[in-house]
């Protein structure tokens, strides 16, 4: 009988790094949402997602898909208390945490868990989030009969960036980048120079991290990459169908070249569709945008932090 899968794009990824530039190929894995109500907020994106919901605790719940996972803990409405990166091997984990120690960085060893593995560390961010690094064992679809409903089957979607704001745009910058081994794709600045968001890559991919200048700290967005337009069309379909309407798009960003679109999850926190993002080299320049409409759309209205 022939059978189908969709495979895991970890797969994809390099499993030879650079020793000067120990952080390439690190992915987007896992966001975590924090809300009062975590349980609620989990099984709406159960819905969206189509993924694997289990319980872990009293107050946590997750989300596993391919290439994806979301974690929900009960919290402040409307917040991003940790996000998680993952290498292709454990080799390059190490070699990294080496780097950050060297630094002086403070890190905080987790214990091993099925989300991240063995070896998985933790540090803190200017803003007070914590971003977890590990080398997660790689999700591998299981193979689906012929006579699978397509229409049940969770739709394409990689976890792929995580948007902050922030009121300290420059030290958020100099963390990520001089700290942390992001390369800078991008920077937005205001007529006098002053610096209003950036946009960082740990792979060849445009950005797997920015942060937009506004009056308070928190999360901004998120984004889950399809693997094209049509992809797009699709998901947009399914949000038809759940009745959850489109916030903003469809458009195209400046920043980055990739499609979009964004809805709101039940605390109006903004969830991003993308494809066609950008890709560049490791020891590509970055960039530099006025602070404007064009640079967040290129096909029309922009949602303007500040």
């Amino acid at each position: 009988m022939q059978t189908c899968f969709r495979q895991s794009t970890f797969r994809l990824m390099k499993t030879t790094f650079d020793p000067a530039r120990p952080l390439w190929n690190a992915r987007l894995l896992m966001v975590e949402r924090a809300t009062p109500d975590a349980q609620a907020c989990a099984e709406w994106y159960a819905l969206l997602l189509s993924d694997t919901l289990s319980q872990l605790d009293g107050k946590t719940w997750q989300l596993d898909g391919a290439d994806r996972i979301m974690r929900f803990s009960v919290g402040p409405a409307k917040t991003v208390p940790r996000v998680a990166f993952t290498f292709p091997d454990a080799a390059q984990l190490h070699a990294y945490q080496s780097q950050l120690a060297a630094k002086g960085v403070a890190l905080t060893s987790l214990a091993a868990s099925d989300t991240f593995g063995p070896s998985a560390f933790e540090i803190v961010d200017p803003d007070g989030r914590r971003l977890v690094f590990c080398a997660a064992p790689v999700k591998v679809s299981a193979n689906l009969p012929d006579d699978a409903d397509p229409d049940t089957l969770p739709l394409p979607g990689r976890l792929q960036h995580f948007v902050s704001a922030s009121t300290q745009t420059n030290n958020m910058l100099d963390f990520y980048r001089d700290v942390l081994g992001f390369m800078e794709s991008d920077r937005v600045v205001d007529t006098d120079g002053d610096l209003s968001s950036a946009f960082l890559r740990s792979d060849a991919e445009h950005h797997s991290i920015a942060v937009f200048r506004a009056p308070h700290a928190g999360p901004d967005h998120h984004a889950y990459e399809m693997p094209n337009w049509n992809a797009i069309r699709d998901w947009a379909d399914h949000c038809g169908d759940l009745e959850i309407p489109i916030w903003w798009g469809p458009g195209r960003h400046g920043v980055g070249n990739n499609l979009f679109f964004m809805i709101e999850d039940p605390d109006g926190y903004k969830v991003e569709f993308s494809s066609e993002l950008e890709l560049m080299t490791a020891d590509q320049a970055y960039r530099e945008w006025p602070h404007g409409p064009r640079a967040l759309n290129l096909w029309g209205s922009a949602w303007m932090r500040s």
